[in-house]
């Protein structure tokens, strides 16, 4: 085995959803999806063994406890969280039982990562509401690794949140997961500005050396000179001309109906939008079934590189 492939603790998911077929699929006995890592798979061995008979193949992993994640010589493991019984989870129902064991897991997770077990975190899909459900303070799972890590005392970059890649292209936004009639509350000048150094720091520990940085307007056209609204002029444009004089490669600002036209078209490598479906709708549209979401400003994949750029 080459020691120097990286562990990636990849957690099954809402059990009431499909990231347990989802793993079946991807690390089933014809996928390959292992080859450029060492794979530990996190969550219940019974919902992992309800997905394999569902979705008819197999997963070749060996059961080991977290200590002995390092020392095994396969490629392909599991540790058995055994806290979610797949008949107390029927498919499409929001549960609290769900939620509660995606915590867990995701706590089990960052335990593994601060010990030195693995060197990053993939997970499937979780369930926002079910996650809140179960304990009221815990809203998402960017919240949900948030407070493990710095309950752990792992370090976490001033400028973090949630960012998608796909094609190629980054997106972050300024807010997300709130009601779209109280935007005003959450919108700032410095959050953009914020939001435009994660962007350029995820971008450069990406591989991207000079990332060139689309930021959309929050108004149609622009505001229009104030007509459809002032944040243009207020908030966006000072963030931006912030950005220039930390030395970022800023582009725009442009309309959100026209910044993806741009983007897609390869003149930016990332675009800083300011709401959630600003930007989620137009990746979606462009690669639904291979986007990815990255938690960005947590600590590092690599243990032995910046403590900075994500799970």
């Amino acid at each position: 085995m080459n020691q120097k492939k990286p562990v990636v603790c990849v957690l099954l998911g809402d059990a009431a959803g499909v990231g347990a077929e989802l793993i079946v699929k991807s690390f089933g006995r014809k996928q390959k999806a292992a080859e450029n890592a060492k794979v530990v798979l996190l969550g219940d061995v019974r919902v992992l063994k309800r997905a394999e008979e569902l979705v008819g193949d197999r997963v070749e992993y060996i059961l080991v406890r977290p200590e002995e994640i390092r020392a095994s010589e396969k490629e392909l493991l599991m540790v058995d969280a055994g806290n979610m019984d797949p008949a107390e989870a029927p498919f499409g129902k929001v549960s609290v039982l769900c939620g509660a064991a995606v915590i867990e897991d995701i706590k089990s997770a960052c335990n593994f990562y601060a010990k030195g077990y693995i060197d990053g975190i993939c997970f499937a899909p979780f369930n926002k509401e079910a996650m809140r459900k179960s304990s009221g303070s815990i809203t998402s799972e960017t919240v949900a690794f948030k407070a493990e890590c710095l309950a752990l005392g792992l370090p976490i970059d001033e400028d973090n949140g949630e960012m998608n890649v796909v094609d190629g292209l980054w997106t972050t936004r300024v807010t997300s997961h709130i009601q779209l009639t109280r935007l005003g509350e959450y919108l700032t000048c410095d959050k953009i500005i914020s939001m435009i150094r994660l962007a350029h720091k995820a971008c450069r520990a990406a591989g991207i050396e000079n990332p060139r940085i689309a930021v959309a307007a929050l108004n149609p056209h622009c505001g229009e000179g104030g007509l459809c609204g002032d944040e243009e002029q207020t908030m966006i444009k000072p963030a931006i001309e912030e950005g220039i004089r930390e030395g970022f490669h800023m582009t725009g600002m442009y309309s959100a109906d026209t910044v993806f036209i741009h983007a897609f078209n390869g003149e930016a490598d990332v675009v800083v939008t300011m709401y959630h479906d600003q930007g989620q709708i137009a990746l979606k549209l462009k690669g639904f079934s291979h986007a990815v979401t990255i938690e960005a400003g947590f600590p590092h994949a690599n243990r032995n590189s910046r403590p900075w750029n994500g799970l």
